[in-house]
């Protein structure tokens, strides 16, 4: 029996009308009409609803319709490859999504390479091997420095800085002062300041790049420049986590910034003492700036003068420093 008899027969025996029924299946009469005149067939849905509410099985409703059989198995091949298609789309659109996402990170947090020879800024290291020394010496906090500067006056422009004159003509000078240990290139001013606030272009990433510091076990000036001389340059890709494309942006500034302007080479000094030496690019390399770490506290030394930057001078002068 075809479909459209059997709910015309099933209808019948119920004592209901067309109206009944598409009332029943929110339907119009004309489709119900439709159905047991054979025009048109109900889709599985309606028709597992009809086998539920009136307790006839599907194999009765569609015993002997071929047609409907092959409609019904259609129907649900069709559903399958319509699945399919939603999935192969959503899938699509999200990778799509994730690369426009990305590249725009990419582009957001972009830094062109410098062209810095990293091995020609860290081409040397300083060993200091301590010796004795009873001479006068100067004092600032826990560092006790030979005063090798004795012949030196106070700068009248700034108060930490001793100068010499030949005449009245500055010939060399020196400062020392000291700060907090803690990666002070790096600290919290140095970190805001690399940062567009206006523009919106970039954000501040203190605490991310405090993590990524400590994930490093950097804890100091020294461990930073060790690490970016390992790992300089800093590339950003699609898989990259947008927090260390924030991180590397601001690891490859300071890269650039630092060993690219006016400065010859960095020396790490090793030995005793712990700490590094930035040789300045000026004329007859007459400007040295050395920094020492002991304890919580990192002592910056700044030497101006051709006698006392050469690294005789300077050997001298760290190997009979100590600290209280």
């Amino acid at each position: 029996m075809e479909i459209g008899k059997s709910i015309a027969k099933i209808r019948k025996e119920r004592n209901l009308t067309q109206d009944d029924l598409a009332e029943k299946y929110y339907v119009t009469r004309q489709t119900i009409s439709n159905w047991e005149n054979g025009k048109s067939y109900p889709d599985l849905e309606t028709l597992v609803k009809i086998s539920n509410d009136f307790d006839i099985s599907l194999d009765v409703l569609l015993k002997e319709d071929n047609k409907m059989v092959k409609k019904i198995d259609k129907d649900v091949k069709g559903a399958k490859k319509y699945k399919y298609l939603v999935v192969y789309i959503v899938i699509i659109v999200s990778v799509l999504f994730f690369i426009c996402h990305k590249v725009m990170m990419i582009n957001k947090y972009r830094y062109d390479k410098e062209e810095i020879k990293v091995d020609t800024i860290f081409n040397d290291t300083l060993d200091i091997s301590k010796k004795e020394y009873n001479g006068d010496t100067i004092i600032v906090d826990d560092i006790v420095v030979p005063n090798r500067f004795s012949d030196y006056v106070d700068s009248k422009v700034e108060s930490s800085y001793k100068i010499k004159y030949d005449g009245e003509t500055p010939i060399a000078f020196y400062s020392l002062t000291s700060l907090d240990q803690y990666v002070n290139i790096l600290s919290k001013e140095s970190l805001d300041a690399d940062f567009d606030k206006t523009s919106g272009n970039l954000v501040k990433t203190n605490d991310e790049m405090r993590s990524y510091l400590d994930r490093h076990d950097i804890k100091n000036d020294i461990d930073l420049i060790e690490y970016i001389k390992e790992n300089y340059y800093f590339g950003n890709y699609i898989f990259t986590l947008n927090r260390r494309m924030r991180v590397n942006y601001l690891l490859n500034s300071f890269a650039a910034n630092i060993l690219a302007l006016n400065i010859d080479n960095i020396v790490l000094i090793s030995g005793d003492l712990k700490g590094y030496m930035i040789n300045y690019h000026t004329e007859n390399n007459s400007v040295k700036e050395i920094h020492l770490l002991h304890n919580d506290k990192q002592y910056i030394m700044l030497l101006g003068g051709k006698d006392t930057t050469t690294n005789e001078f300077i050997t001298d002068l760290l190997s009979s420093i100590s600290f209280k």
